[in-house]
């Protein structure tokens, strides 16, 4: 993603840790669509609802030299200071931050971009627009730190989609990262509904600003929603028959 507003550019890269492959059994511009191949990915191992995949597939962090470099190179223009209300929020995330293993290795910035946005930047900041931090409650912000978080693990995949244009592979990707935040709600004890709800507003608010210059990374908003639901009944127990929904 790009972000770009009051002299902010920022594109979301790094350099790859790790690299993980597409859903097992499918293949780029098969006949099954990103939703389903990404459901397969979570059907593969549902052990501890899924977490342990997650686990496994987490990336070292970035060394304390390289954070460093990554935050001396953000602008500072555009930059804001949050308000005691968006520190509330924000404080929110420690759970998230902890059960990812990044307590103390991911700084957050709050930032004006004319926008809702939360993304993750160079593995080591995660920026909050000002806008988004409006917009969604504490646990709704939760859930899309968690989605972000997944990012991590498919840092390469996603950059080299991104290079060839291969959109169906990034609405995969970012629907596996869907399924990371389930993941992480069902960790901490809760449903999938605060992510719906998350990335129902954050769409419909950008689309109303016209702001969708990003769209082609995702499935629609409709697809998104059951997916995310079909992805906690899979992680739940209750998908054996859930890729029927999918066969062409």
């Amino acid at each position: 993603m790009r972000v770009q507003r009051a002299g902010i550019t920022i594109l979301l890269a790094g350099l790859a840790m790790t690299a993980v492959p597409a859903a097992a059994g499918t293949r780029e511009g098969g006949r099954q669509d990103p939703a389903a191949r990404a459901l397969t990915f979570f059907r593969a191992d549902t052990a501890d609802g899924g977490f342990d995949m997650v686990r496994r597939l987490r990336p070292a962090p970035l060394s304390p030299e390289a954070r460093a470099m990554v935050v001396a190179a953000l602008p500072r223009e555009g930059e804001l200071r949050p308000t005691p209300a968006e520190e509330a929020k924000i404080a929110m995330l420690a759970p998230v931050f902890d059960l990812h293993e990044r307590k103390g290795l991911v700084l957050v910035k709050v930032i004006e971009v004319g926008h809702a946005f939360v993304g993750l930047h160079a593995k080591s900041v995660l920026l909050l627009s000002r806008d988004a931090l409006s917009l969604l409650t504490g646990d709704e912000l939760q859930a899309l730190a968690a989605h972000e978080l997944g990012h991590e693990s498919f840092w390469d995949e996603y950059g080299d989609a991104r290079a060839r244009g291969a959109d169906a592979r990034l609405q995969e990707l970012e629907l596996i990262c869907d399924g990371v935040a389930v993941v992480t709600l069902r960790r901490l004890g809760r449903g999938p509904e605060n992510l719906i709800d998350a990335v129902t507003k954050m769409t419909r608010y950008n689309e109303s600003l016209r702001a969708a210059a990003t769209a082609d990374r995702y499935v629609s908003l409709k697809q998104r929603r059951q997916y995310i639901r079909d992805v906690a009944a899979v992680l739940e127990g209750r998908g054996q028959a859930m890729l029927s929904r999918f066969e062409p």
